[in-house]
């Protein structure tokens, strides 16, 4: 699954998460921004580098794609451009592949690396934007955004270890999942929208599931439930209130807000959050900057972009799924002993 993985790639955060190499400062100036109010700017006598804070994880063989935008003062003979840097399991540089470069002029200009395959022996990947044969003008780069098949996971901290549904139309609840197995093939497909396939076995092999099997049937015929998960009620770093989407058109695993509690991490990965008729839950933690914006890595994709300052839902989050197939059953005599069934968000 493709994944947006940089920290603080319009350096809206501030002055955080990016290495710079010598000539190199990121500092607010809204005029000289091409999106928001911070920028990096370049102003060194000899090539240098600015580089994302994190060597994202990789294997040998996956795509990975980058892209900034580079702005200078004057058109000179400059050249800047994006690069993706390999490194071994031991952090030692296996090779560069850079973008075909620019020479500065008045305005922003895009430069890109798509679908790149990472080399063998590659277990890291850096992404850097890279000023060379400068002549001592001011250079500016802005909004990049690198995305691919990184290994990224979510930390044992966010482990689901139950979960509830709620019926919308009625009042009962049940909680479904029993054991150490919670999931089976949870949203296994990586679609747009979240599904999967729910299990239930007793605790004892005495217990009969006949009454949750007949819940079960009332409940398929109702088709829609609410579903929450009892652990993210609030968020881990406690209640936020208030937040916003931050602009329109917004697409892929990356969702901006704005609104959000200054120079704090609100909310950790596993978190869940709820954007009108979209659930999703947090891939890596939500750092908010000192303008009181940051970006959630979110799970599944958005499927439709949300408008911009649009509540978004922290606290007791619901997802409304329906069941998508049969209860299939099985009975050790005259007692049912297992139920499954697939859902999905709608």
């Amino acid at each position: 699954m493709t994944q947006h993985f940089l920290k603080n790639p319009g350096f809206e955060l501030g002055d955080q998460d990016w290495a710079k190499g010598t000539g190199w400062a990121i500092s607010k100036d809204g005029p000289t921004s091409r999106s928001g109010l911070w920028r990096a700017i370049f102003t060194g006598a000899s090539a240098a580098d600015i580089a994302s804070g994190i060597s994202a994880a990789v294997r040998p063989g996956s795509k990975l794609s980058a892209s900034n935008w580079l702005d200078g003062s004057v058109a000179t003979a400059g050249t800047g451009f994006v690069r993706l840097q390999w490194e071994d399991l031991d952090s030692v540089l296996i090779s560069n592949v850079d973008s075909a470069g620019i020479a500065f002029g008045t305005a922003y200009t895009q430069q890109a690396l798509t679908d790149i395959v990472a080399p063998a022996r590659a277990k890291f990947v850096t992404i850097r934007g890279r000023i060379s044969a400068p002549n001592g003008s001011t250079w500016r780069v802005d909004d990049f955004v690198a995305s691919g098949g990184v290994i990224l996971t979510i930390p044992t901290t966010a482990k689901i270890k139950s979960h509830t549904l709620l019926l919308a139309r009625t009042i009962g609840a049940f909680d479904p999942l029993i054991g150490d197995t919670k999931f089976s093939e949870f949203n296994a497909g990586k679609s747009d929208k979240w599904a999967g396939v729910f299990t239930f076995i007793p605790l004892h092999p005495t217990d009969d599931l006949g009454e949750l099997l007949g819940f079960l049937e009332r409940l398929g015929q109702t088709e829609r439930f609410f579903a929450f998960d009892p652990d993210r009620l609030v968020p881990k770093n406690g209640v936020v209130n208030g937040m916003l989407v931050d602009g329109a058109s917004q697409i892929g695993t990356l969702l901006k807000v704005k609104s959000g509690p200054v120079s704090t991490t609100p909310l950790v990965a596993g978190d869940y959050v709820e954007v009108r008729d979209q659930f999703f839950q947090l891939l890596q933690d939500l750092v908010i900057g000192p303008e009181g914006t940051g970006a959630m890595h979110v799970n599944p994709a958005i499927r439709t972009s949300p408008a911009d300052g649009e509540d978004v839902i922290t606290n007791n989050p619901k997802m409304v799924a329906r069941f998508t197939s049969e209860v299939p059953r099985r009975s050790d005599h005259t007692k049912w002993t297992q139920l499954s069934m697939s859902w999905e968000e709608v």
